[in-house]
């Protein structure tokens, strides 16, 4: 039995027909997965815009918050969540001078902090002779040739902001405080416990650090570390920004940004003993 022209023809249109509809249907699944794309894209771009600019708001408002005569907030550690243009801003201030100043520090303080590295004080003296101050601590890595993981254990408590090589000790964290040369860790626990009383002096917790008082200073600010994490609320944000804050830099200027990180990510502050 011999088939039809016409009937091969028909069946033959018939495909072209099944394969010009799977084709079609094919190009609207893609035209719909690229528009969700792209308004996907859109949107996040816009919540990182907002969250810039509220981080920034951020900065604005804890530089507000510590203007003296009559500072609302202390720069304690603690973090304040503050509701601000449809997000939740998480605000922390930390106090410069509870840092050591890695380029005023003596060589008996940077021996003690380089030397658990297999670092001097004498190769950091050669780098900075040839290539100037650091200008951030995060620098040590290539200064020192360290590796990041002993980056970032140094740099949590140290500054290029501090003004001096001294440390406050009511500010300070209990790890600086056990970097300073010969001190007595029993020391360190006494003056935290001061601390954590309150109403305690700076006279009398330098007292209580008597191994390493020459070390020690009551100086609090003039910088300011601050750090924003930015959370949508009603409306689309995300971002974390940390700026180092100069209070009372001249008549003209309330106060000066001295360094400024910003980065596109979201989530909760980070907790912070």
């Amino acid at each position: 039995m011999s088939t039809q022209p016409g009937g091969r023809q028909r069946g033959f249109a018939l495909v072209v027909v099944l394969w010009i509809v799977t084709l079609l249907a094919l190009q609207v699944s893609i035209f719909n997965l690229s528009i969700r794309d792209a308004s996907s894209l859109a949107s996040n771009e816009l919540a990182i815009a907002r969250g810039e600019a509220l981080t920034a708001a951020g900065v604005e408002l804890a530089a507000a918050q510590l203007m003296p005569p009559e500072a609302a907030w202390h720069a304690d550690g603690s973090t304040r969540e503050v509701g601000f243009g449809g997000a939740r801003l998480y605000i922390t201030i930390t106090d410069e001078a509870g840092r050591l100043d890695i380029n005023e520090l003596d060589d008996e303080v940077l021996e003690s902090l380089l030397r658990p590295f297999g670092r001097s004080a004498q190769t950091l003296a050669q780098w900075v002779g040839r290539n100037g101050r650091l200008l951030d601590a995060s620098e040590l890595g290539r200064a020192l040739d360290l590796p990041t993981s002993a980056v970032q254990s140094l740099a949590r408590h140290l500054t290029v902001h501090g003004g001096d090589g001294k440390i406050n000790p009511l500010v300070a964290s209990r790890e600086a405080l056990l970097m300073l040369p010969g001190v007595d860790a029993a020391e360190v626990e006494r003056a935290l416990e001061l601390r954590r009383r309150g109403g305690e002096s700076g006279p009398d917790v330098a007292q209580a650090l008597s191994s390493v008082d020459k070390w020690l200073t009551e100086r609090k600010g003039p910088a300011y570390r601050v750090e924003v994490v930015v959370r949508g609320d009603s409306e689309p944000a995300i971002g974390r920004a940390e700026a180092i804050i100069l209070l009372a830099a001249d008549k003209a200027a309330p106060y000066r940004v001295l360094s400024w990180r910003y980065e596109a990510s979201g989530g909760g502050p980070e907790r912070r003993d």
